[in-house]
């Protein structure tokens, strides 16, 4: 009789473990097969749908936040230099103020100040009395000054800070 159950017991486990481990094991592969995807959807969506959606929120944010009021800050001293000209060299006096946003703008210029006027400056000597003597040579280096200081400043803080420099006084003789 022990033969029997031995028997018995081999035909049953051997019919479980051929139709319903097949089975089982197709559920398994399945769910996984499901899950694996389901994950790898899920993560395109988190990685993809977040930095996209956080960038146009960001976006959004710049945008739609108001402007800081503009603040001046003048340049302590004229700037002064001789500049050649075709028939003979001049002196220029240009007094400039700064137009920035924000207090932490003003404290970052006022602190840079000898470095900003001393590369306007180097700007200025180089430009012929010629061109500056017409309003679209001031007006060119007024464009000029305002990229040297914005590069100045984006090489010293990282960001260029000042949005115009504008002449208060521009006197050549």
């Amino acid at each position: 009789m022990a033969n029997e159950d031995q028997d018995l017991e081999l035909d049953i486990d051997e019919g479980d473990s051929g139709a319903s481990g097949k089975s089982k094991k197709f559920i398994i592969i399945g769910a996984a097969a499901v899950l694996l995807i389901g994950a790898g959807i899920a993560a395109f969506f988190m990685f993809s749908g977040d930095s996209a959606s956080s960038g146009d929120e960001t976006a959004e944010t710049v945008e739609d936040a108001p402007k800081e009021p503009a603040q001046y800050v003048g340049v302590p001293e004229a700037i002064t230099s001789n500049i050649p000209g075709n028939k003979r060299s001049r002196t220029v006096q240009i007094k400039m103020s700064f137009m920035v946003r924000g207090d932490d703008a003003v404290d970052t210029v006022k602190l840079h100040m000898p470095q900003l006027k001393n590369d306007v400056l180097m700007l200025v000597s180089q430009q012929s009395a010629d061109e500056l003597k017409t309003p679209e040579g001031r007006l060119a280096l007024q464009q000029k000054s305002l990229e040297t200081v914005q590069a100045t400043l984006t090489d010293l803080v990282g960001e260029p800070t000042v949005e115009r420099v504008l002449f208060i006084s521009f006197v050549m003789q």
